[in-house]
């Protein structure tokens, strides 16, 4: 299929399995091999494993005021027997080093940076809307793997500057509010149904990125327009500058 979708000046993407196409259990493997092989002198393997997870859960459910990463340290203190602040050395050694190999579980091409670069010359308003259950240098990390320059978009959703995540609306209501722009003058490019799919509900236009779709409760699709990002590639330079 191909990318038909009229133009709006506000164009917020997903980044894993949209912009960063990805084989996502292999991604989750290493990830978690490299996390608990950092803490294992610290923690059982299996109980970070499960209170990572259930962290993850926690800033799902968050509805503020606090911020993801503050709920995620509230669950880790609560269930665990370490401190988060006295960890936290540790997790950003790991994300700074170990993580960056996670990059073998994903495929890198240029086609997402030209997709970036030829919007952003366009004059359109670029934002990554990615689920902010990462703290900014793992975001940074998988930006930079694409040779995205994170301080060129005009926001980059981490768990340190975000109240919610995916699929909860109020995730993008947060985000156009960041933006100060209207959700009917955004579109969401994505590629999970449910969690990019939902901002249809504030009015946002969405689109889905085919290439790793996620849709695991096999909901329906067909109000969304999908393709690959070699289409959306070639829609981005359809496009007209923005006056």
């Amino acid at each position: 299929m191909s990318f038909t979708m009229k133009p709006k000046k506000n164009i917020l993407f997903d980044l894993d399995g949209t912009l960063l196409p990805m084989d996502i259990n292999e991604f989750e493997k290493a990830y978690f091999m490299g996390l608990c092989g950092c803490m294992v002198d610290r923690i059982d393997p299996k109980d970070l494993y499960k209170h990572i997870w259930g962290g993850t859960k926690q800033m799902v459910l968050n509805t503020g005021p606090k911020t993801n990463m503050e709920v995620f340290r509230d669950y880790f203190n609560n269930n665990t027997s370490l401190d988060y602040d006295e960890c936290e050395s540790i997790f950003l050694d790991f994300y700074a080093n170990e993580f960056q190999n996670c990059v073998n579980a994903c495929k890198v091409t240029n086609l997402s940076k030209e997709i970036v670069s030829t919007l952003q010359e366009k004059g359109y308003t670029v934002a990554i809307a990615t689920n902010p259950i990462f703290p900014q240098i793992a975001t940074y990390s998988r930006l930079n793997w694409l040779h995205i320059d994170p301080e060129s978009l005009s926001l980059v959703t981490t768990f340190e500057n975000s109240h919610s995540a995916k699929p909860n609306p109020a995730y993008y209501k947060e985000v156009c509010e960041s933006l100060k722009v209207a959700p009917e003058d955004c579109i969401m490019i994505g590629n999970d149904v449910a969690e990019d799919g939902i901002a249809k509900k504030l009015g946002m236009e969405v689109m889905l990125i085919e290439d790793c779709l996620l849709n695991k409760d096999n909901l329906p699709t067909d109000d969304f327009q999908m393709g690959s990002l070699k289409d959306l590639l070639e829609w981005a330079k359809s496009l007209p500058e923005v006056k």
